[in-house]
């Protein structure tokens, strides 16, 4: 199956390609003109502009089409790239502040072991220092004192046992107290280490989040020239852009045999649902999102972006691939599509062209996933 023009549009890369397709589709359309005169519907749906900066009073409508439609190719390729890496900085802001949190909790635990073994070897060393008092004072808590208290050699060796007992007692509190605390104090130290580690981590990746944040605005804004330019597409080039039918002629969905060829027929109900950014469904996705709400609904989590969706699940070579595979595009992995059998691949390939399958091989493969 050869690439449709919709697959083509998915990269910087294939801008020329599309460029083409588009001039020779167009200049077939333009062999049967409408009369927009007659026509309310085409009188205001407008072809987009030439950009500016071309030659004035250029006689060439479809060349100037397709230079547009290559234009939004890569202003819709570098929205989606960016809308994921949004998700991916977030996902690992989220999971950066887990951790300082759970850190945290960690220092909290070891502070409050460090009190309590603190408390212990301070009542401990109260009970040496009343013994050392009492020697200084003439004091004499020895077997010396024992034997003139004791009644009889029986009560004697009762207790010269029993100073002995807390003799040991006492020293072994002591050194098992100290210990404690030394080790209280250690691990309050390492906590505290890894608390602040944690916390410049959530610092890092929240900078990294608001950096992109500043740069959606810029591209989000750039999408917006998308949408209001493919929406002001005519017929004809809002079908070039599409690229065809959701499905081609005879295609069959594999059997459900597993999970994943479950996900698969889950996703297949969303062919025809339009694509948005951000979106995880259930009428509009983007393309990760449509990866997430598809294998939700078979009990799986899949990451939230792309990028990560590319670092999961384990890796499948090509000669391997099954039905619901998730296939990773482009050398950013900045766009993803599930297998869909008979050398298809299922998704959401950008705004205005609809959830869809094309051939598998349409875009450049970076790789391919088993969840």
């Amino acid at each position: 199956m050869s690439p449709s023009p919709s697959s083509r549009v998915r990269g910087i890369a294939a801008c020329l390609a599309v460029a083409a397709s588009v001039t020779v589709g167009l200049s077939t359309a333009s062999a049967q003109p409408a009369d927009p005169g007659t026509d309310d519907a085409v009188s205001t749906t407008r072809a987009p502009e030439p950009r500016a900066g071309g030659p004035a009073g250029d006689a060439g409508p479809t060349s100037s089409t397709g230079e547009d439609l290559a234009e939004l190719a890569e202003l819709s390729e570098q929205a989606g790239a960016l809308g994921e890496e949004i998700h991916l900085a977030r996902t690992e802001l989220a999971e950066a502040e887990a951790e300082r949190d759970r850190r945290e909790r960690a220092a909290g635990v070891a502070a409050g072991r460090a009190v309590l073994a603190d408390l212990d070897a301070a009542r401990d060393q109260s009970l040496v220092d009343h013994l050392a008092a009492e020697r200084y004072r003439g004091g004499d808590t020895g077997a010396t004192r024992a034997a003139v208290l004791a009644e009889s050699p029986r009560d004697l060796v009762d207790r010269i046992g029993a100073l002995q007992r807390l003799s040991g007692a006492t020293t072994l509190a002591l050194d098992e107290a100290r210990a404690a605390s030394a080790e209280a104090a250690r691990l309050r130290d390492e906590a505290s280490a890894a608390s602040e580690s944690a916390r410049a981590a959530a610092r890092e990746a929240r900078e990294r989040s608001e950096s992109l944040d500043r740069r959606s605005d810029e591209m989000r804004a750039r999408m917006d020239e998308v949408r209001s330019r493919v929406d002001a597409l005519s017929d004809a080039q809002r079908a070039q852009w599409a690229g065809g039918p959701a499905a081609p002629e005879g295609y069959v969905a594999p059997p459900v045999d597993d999970a994943n060829s479950a996900a698969l027929n889950v996703a297949l109900t969303r062919l025809g649902a339009p694509y948005s950014w951000g979106a995880t469904g259930p009428s509009e996705f983007d393309c990760s999102g449509l990866m997430v709400w598809s294998y939700g609904h078979e009990g799986k989590t899949l990451p939230r972006s792309s990028q990560a969706q590319a670092e999961g699940g384990a890796p499948v070579a090509m000669a391997d691939i099954r039905p619901g595979d998730l296939v990773i595009y482009y050398p950013g992995a900045t766009h993803v599509g599930m297998y869909a059998g008979d050398g298809l691949v299922l998704h959401a390939p950008t705004y205005g062209v609809p959830v869809k399958l094309e051939a598998v091989e349409a875009m450049p493969i970076s790789g391919i996933r088993r969840y």
